[in-house]
């Protein structure tokens, strides 16, 4: 094959067309030339910014440390070394009662590394891949400056500026006033503080955020003042009506007059604190109606019950007339007081105060006796007889108890307690020496009053068989054979204490006890009886049940204190036992109204039969 190449002639200007092909030719070279040079730029910048993957650009400083190419942790550490100040100091507190302190490390107050390292990592390192190499030269070429970080426990410091100002609070102190021997006594007010503790530690923790801060960071903490809740304005006020109220209290009743010392009255006196912050002196009623118990036991006249009249056989014959009492009302009479003292308060004067006297009527009038008298019966009798001897003062131990009980009256509801009735066991009332069961042995002259425990004991099977609501009763150490089996009555006093004997009307209507004194020879006899309206009740007392029996002896003692051959009995046996009475009461429909079993313990009590020698 052959090839022909035809070569064509140039155009008329050959040189004016060849200068448009030269300048695309050059301008097209240049562009080649530039992206050559940019790709190798850019490569170059790539290659920068993956030499320092996970290490921090060069440039990058932190409060002047220089961080440039160290990886995170080590950049925390040089971080935690430079900035390990901002744990030493403390916040002070200027206070109007002085300073107080929060120590850094209170509130653990440090530098914030994690955060610093974060923002020194990140600096350079925004953008397009491009962009973040571009923007780590300029990084390397002018540097960049982070602002040091400060970390806080904001609920520590919080609890760090409530406990240092606590110590400094003071609460306010109110006026006191209070009535004591010498006067009116009084302490001035005084006004307490508190402090804005959310301002104190809005301030406090804006300035310890701050990197700057120094090592004596001062706060001022704003004191708030507490008023007290009574002022001295108020106690005084108090002092000048009190003034007014203290002074002598007369009270009359008809031409009788009694005086209440103002020394006295004073006492009755008590302040309260009102909800406005005043101070009102307040007179106590009850200070008041204590004081007047002198006027009252003058006041007194005792209302008179009307009783019953008893022939020879014990019939009621008549009633006695009653009459009303009068007293003092001393409730009423302490408000008329305390309502005169407060007027004296308000600027009145003092004037006599008329005692608050009442009518009272006795438990009996005589319409009431006379209704009942014409109704009542014998509804039981006991009498016991006994030895007149030196065991029982010659019978005046047994009798006189029976002579101070003899028409007592127990209306319904009442009780009879022994003791109380008979009144106090002494020479005086014409008691005497008499026997006493003393542990062992007995004292035939041992004790005041010895012996009548035989007027006891029939009073107690009287009621017994009454049908009345008995109560307290115990039987003797060893067993009396004059006396019921079982349904003994002891009463004694000894060391303060006392063994006593009660029983109650239960019944509708009043009950008269008779107690009667009969004598023949060398032999005494005591009975009593109770009066009243029958309500149909009915008694059943059951026989002795004994059990646990101790067969007593008797033994003889020689002795000195006897002359030679002379013998006495001392002591005389019975036997030990237990023994179990039962009563029941009955209404008259046949309803159990008392059911009780009255057991009694007997101790062995061997017999003494002492001979001189």
């Amino acid at each position: 094959m052959t090839t022909t190449s035809e070569v064509l002639p140039p155009p008329a200007d050959a040189s004016a067309a060849s200068r448009p092909r030269e300048w695309l030719r050059f301008i097209v070279a240049f562009a080649l030339s530039l992206l050559a040079c940019a790709g190798l730029a850019a490569g170059a910048l790539l290659a920068y910014d993956a030499h320092y993957d996970g290490r921090v650009l060069p440039g990058v400083r932190v409060g002047g440390v220089d961080l440039a190419g160290l990886d995170r942790q080590r950049a925390a550490i040089e971080l935690a070394a430079a900035f390990s100040e901002f744990r030493e100091g403390r916040i002070v507190l200027h206070t109007v009662a002085g300073d107080v302190y929060v120590p850094y490390r209170a509130f653990s107050r440090r530098a914030d590394v994690e955060a610093m390292v974060d923002e020194a990592m990140n600096a350079g390192r925004s953008g397009s891949s491009i962009e973040r190499a571009m923007v780590a030269a300029r990084t390397a070429v002018n540097g960049v400056d982070i602002e040091p970080r400060v970390a806080i426990d904001e609920l520590e410091l919080a609890y760090g500026v409530l406990g240092a100002l606590a110590p400094m609070e003071q609460a306010p102190r109110d006026a006191t006033i209070a009535i004591a021997a010498n006067g009116i006594i009084m302490t001035g007010a005084w006004p307490g503080r508190t402090f804005d503790v959310s301002a104190t530690y809005a301030a406090a923790l804006d300035a310890a955020r701050r990197p700057d801060a120094p090592v004596e960071l001062e706060v001022e903490a704003a004191a708030i003042e507490l008023p007290p809740a009574r002022t001295d304005a108020a106690v005084l006020a108090a002092k000048a009506t009190t003034e007014r109220m203290v002074g002598d209290v007369v009270l009359t009743d008809g031409s009788k007059t009694w005086t209440i010392a103002a020394a006295t009255m004073q006492r009755w006196v008590r302040f309260e604190s009102l909800a406005d912050g005043s101070v009102e002196p307040v007179v106590d009623e009850a200070s008041i109606s204590a004081a007047l118990d002198v006027v009252a036991k003058d006041v007194l006249e005792k209302p008179v019950s009307s009783t019953f009249l008893t022939g020879k056989d014990g019939t009621i014959v008549g009633v006695t007339r009653s009459s009303d009492g009068r007293g003092l009302d001393q409730a009423g009479t302490a408000a008329a007081i305390a309502t005169a003292i407060a007027d004296r308060g308000d600027g009145a004067a003092p004037v006599p105060i008329p005692a608050l006297v009442v009518t009272v009527k006795p438990e009996r009038t005589t319409e009431e006796a006379e209704k009942i008298a014409p109704l009542m019966t014998r509804l039981a009798s006991w009498k016991t007889w006994f030895p007149i001897s030196e065991r029982n003062y010659w019978g005046a131990n047994i009798w006189l108890p029976a002579q101070y009980i003899n028409g007592t009256v127990l209306d319904p509801g009442e009780t009879f307690e022994w003791f109380r009735t008979v009144g106090p066991i002494n020479r005086a009332r014409g008691f005497g020496s008499g026997g006493v069961i003393d542990g062992d042995h007995t004292e035939p002259t041992g004790a005041i009053g010895g012996g009548m425990c035989s007027s006891s004991t029939t009073l107690f099977n009287a009621a017994l068989r009454a049908g009345l609501k008995m109560g307290s009763r115990a039987n003797h150490s060893y067993y009396i054979d004059r006396y019921p089996l079982g349904l003994d009555a002891t009463v004694t006093i000894k060391g303060g204490r006392a063994t006593t004997m009660t029983f109650t009307n239960d019944m509708d209507h009043p009950i008269l006890i008779r107690g009667i004194k009969v004598k023949s020879g060398g032999k005494g006899w005591v009975r009593y009886e109770i009066w009243g309206v029958p309500d149909g009740r009915t008694v059943n007392l059951s026989k002795p049940v004994v059990t646990n029996v101790k067969k007593a002896t008797t033994k003889t003692v020689p002795v000195t204190t006897l002359p030679a051959g002379v013998r006495k009995q001392t002591e005389y046996p019975v036997n030990g036992m237990d023994v179990s009475v039962t009563r029941v009461v009955r209404d008259r429909t046949g309803h159990v109204i008392h059911r009780e079993a009255y057991r009694s313990h007997y101790q062995l009590w061997n017999g003494r039969i002492e001979i001189g020698v």
